[in-house]
């Protein structure tokens, strides 16, 4: 596996977690703060749907470098276990919303 792919795909996938993260957090706090406001709603069910699809992507591609290459092997896991705990986090998010409509 070429080295130089390596550290970018571990630079890009924790760039990608943490920007994900933060995305989120702020568009949940956003909902909160403007009282449900659904403009908000809509715009974080794209922004999730978007988030999904990259992430799904690289953690498909971690895993495929994982099981391919000898270089950095602790690293491409780490990498990969942070890209999949944004996946409890999103989901307390859309319990914290659910829970919010709930009388």
């Amino acid at each position: 596996m070429n080295i130089p792919f390596v550290y970018n795909l571990l630079k890009a996938a924790k760039i990608t977690a943490i920007l994900s993260f933060l995305g989120g957090t702020f568009l949940l706090i956003a909902y909160f703060y403007n009282a449900g406001s659904i403009a908000i709603l809509y715009l974080g069910i794209y922004y999730a749907l978007v988030a999904v699809l990259i992430n799904s992507l690289l953690v498909f591609t971690l895993y495929i470098t994982l099981v391919h290459s000898k270089v950095k092997q602790k690293k491409i896991l780490k990498s990969l276990i942070l890209m999949i705990a944004n996946v409890p986090i999103g989901l307390c998010y859309v319990g914290a919303i659910i829970s919010y409509h709930l009388p």
